[in-house]
């Protein structure tokens, strides 16, 4: 069996049978990656009924194995597509989510008709997505732009900075709910209260409620839980340190566990030093995000939370 179809058809059915719902073009995408061609020429493959090797059919049947038990494909593939971006994933590190997209989205939407220069930290920021997006779109835009990343995981951190390589993007290995250490960057210091975005998708899923998606098991436990049985102690530590990181003026987005709208929204409007609370639908028209505008009243006196952010 090695006419191109037929292997394709065979993954999926497999995948399929495994209860994977994208079972069709995870087996395309699984094919092509092992080929090591885009979708348009697997296509092209696909009309000409070109035939595969053995060890090309092997190679295929031993990534749709994996993809069997679960494994995530974006670790089996070594990328996750981003707002446009292939992003390099490896395992222990948090595979960004589509979802999240939208929260790049609605930062460039607010900076429309900005100019520029901007500063832009990224909290929690995992494999460096969300800053390389924004990076490459600001750059798309001519608006000159420096960000700064921010991982408690020194393996995250790692990945970050090879994704963001090719951008005006510093990474740096620190607690991001933990004003000491981030203070303690040299990178950051001279920046406290000059920030024109902090942008964060933080740990946000309630201890309570674990988890059972069988791929997110994959995903490490500190990147997804929010350090409280409700999940919000870390997504509030968050926004005390935006407080601290923003100019006046300055835009706040924050992704969070759909159950935490109401209470995120209140908690930030119920603070002197944010105004024009935003709840922010993802594509599935489910309450994700949660904006804000710093208010130009004096910087807080810096906070230590008792948890630890990704």
């Amino acid at each position: 069996m090695t006419e191109i179809n037929q292997v394709i058809q065979h993954a999926q059915r497999q995948l399929f049978e495994a209860g994977i719902d994208s079972a069709k073009a995870e087996a395309a995408i699984i094919v092509a990656h092992v080929l090591e061609v885009e979708r348009g020429k697997l296509g092209i493959m696909q009309a000409l009924g070109e035939r595969l090797t053995p060890k090309t059919v092997d190679s295929v049947s031993e990534l749709v194995e994996a993809r069997v038990t679960r494994t995530p494909l974006q670790y089996l593939t070594g990328t996750a597509g981003f707002y446009g971006l292939d992003v390099q994933v490896e395992p222990g590190v948090f595979i960004p989510r589509v979802e999240t997209e939208i929260l790049v989205e609605t930062t460039l939407q607010h900076f429309d008709t900005a100019e520029g220069p901007l500063k832009i930290l990224d909290l929690c920021t995992g494999t460096g997505a969300i800053a390389a997006a924004l990076a490459e779109q600001l750059e798309q835009r001519n608006i000159p732009a420096a960000l700064w990343a921010v991982d408690l995981d020194p393996a995250a951190a790692d990945l970050a900075r090879r994704n963001t390589a090719e951008y005006n993007v510093t990474v740096l290995c620190a607690d991001a709910t933990d004003s000491g250490t981030l203070l303690a960057a040299a990178d950051l210091e001279p920046h406290v209260g000059v920030f024109d975005a902090v942008v964060t998708n933080p740990p946000y899923i309630p201890t309570a409620t674990p988890v059972t998606q069988p791929e997110a098991g994959f995903d490490p436990q500190q990147a997804l839980y929010g350090g409280s049985a409700d999940g919000t102690s870390i997504p509030l530590a968050i926004a005390d340190q935006a407080l601290q990181w923003l100019a006046p003026g300055g835009f706040f987005i924050m992704e969070h566990d759909h159950t935490h709208a109401s209470e995120l929204a209140a908690a930030l409007e119920a603070d002197p030093g944010w105004q024009d609370v935003v709840t922010v639908q993802d594509l599935t028209q489910t309450n994700r995000f949660v904006s804000a505008i710093r208010t130009d009243l004096p910087q807080p006196t810096p906070k230590t939370p008792p948890t630890l952010a990704q």
